[in-house]
């Protein structure tokens, strides 16, 4: 089983949006997959058979509780000027998963029917309109066009006719393609940042110059600060929201997240020593930061500092 660990993670992760539950999914299959070990009859298939039982797993655990979300998907945009809204306790809240869970040593997505590479298949926005699927949607999708078993793999690990699983894929693949566009519109670097643009907008938090973080972001960006259902739409919107509450000194440190790279950020006490506080994950369009994700949920962070992302900085300087 150790073997099949890291894939099952990222299928684990695609299924519940959470990189904090994803290693509890996973330890929850070894358990399941020991007991029922005698049902293994060739060991060529153990992949398939240990993605049937992860994938039950999952939905045993959807069962328990709502979909995860981005603020867009809960409601309108927010006002800029009014105060920030209170968690939303009956909302889950999708999290970033580290870029180091895509170097597993057995990668998804190469067999011939896959239709998705790794890197397309944990991107944020992916990640996101996976969740507005039903879960048995999500599963066959995820199972056929991202780890790639068989039609017949995948109705055997849900239980149901290959005709079912196939209905039910295609359900799903006009769902997906209706939140993230067209399936060859798609390349593993969508939506990514340049990491030139991204050092210009760390640096420019770290002066506390607005007009130069402002300059860089689309007309039509958008920002969410989960757990908060606050979100904010458009540049001007943006720009007014960051003028209210932006004020404490900041330093930041790249960091891969989601197969791109994102930044954790600081907050700098009297000594210029920075205390984590928040992860930003990010889309471009154009040339200009289009997505901030804002994330202050604690359990979002878990992963980077298991990964090595530091929950303090000492005195630096700022970004050369």
């Amino acid at each position: 089983m150790e073997p099949h660990r890291a894939t099952l993670r990222l299928h684990c992760y695609r299924m519940l949006g959470s990189s904090h539950d994803s290693d509890d999914m996973v330890q929850e299959t070894f358990v399941r997959a020991f007991r029922a070990q005698h049902t293994l009859e060739d060991p060529a298939t153990a992949r398939a058979w240990l993605h049937r039982i992860a994938t039950n797993v999952c939905i045993d655990e959807l069962a328990k509780r709502p979909p995860r979300a981005r603020g867009p998907e809960l409601g309108p945009p927010s006002d800029p000027d009014a105060p920030l809204a209170a968690s939303t306790p009956d909302a889950e809240w999708l999290e970033p998963a580290p870029s180091a869970w895509l170097s597993g040593p057995t990668p998804e997505g190469g067999s011939p029917v896959a239709q998705y590479t790794m890197k397309e298949s944990v991107a944020l926005a992916f990640v996101a309109a996976l969740q507005v699927l039903t879960p048995p949607q999500r599963a066959v999708l995820l199972l056929r066009d991202v780890v790639g078993l068989s039609a017949a793999e995948t109705a055997e690990a849900l239980a149901c006719s290959v005709s079912s699983a196939n209905s039910t894929l295609h359900r799903a693949r006009v769902a997906l393609e209706a939140r993230v566009g067209p399936r060859a519109g798609w390349s593993p670097d969508a939506g990514t940042v340049d990491r030139a643009l991204l050092e210009r907008y760390v640096r420019a938090w770290e002066k506390g110059d607005l007009d130069s973080i402002i300059a860089l972001l689309h007309d039509d960006v958008t920002l969410s600060m989960p757990p908060s259902p606050t979100w904010i739409a458009g540049r001007a919107d943006v720009a007014r929201f960051f003028a209210n509450r932006v004020r404490q000194a900041v330093r930041a440190a790249l960091v891969d997240a989601n197969g791109r790279t994102g930044a954790g950020f600081y907050r700098l006490d009297d000594d210029g020593k920075g205390a984590f506080f928040a992860l930003q994950v990010f889309e471009a369009k154009d040339g200009r930061i289009r997505v901030i994700d804002h994330f202050m949920t604690a359990s979002s962070h878990t992963a980077f500092f298991a990964g090595g992302l530091a929950r303090t900085l000492a005195a630096t300087p700022l970004l050369a």
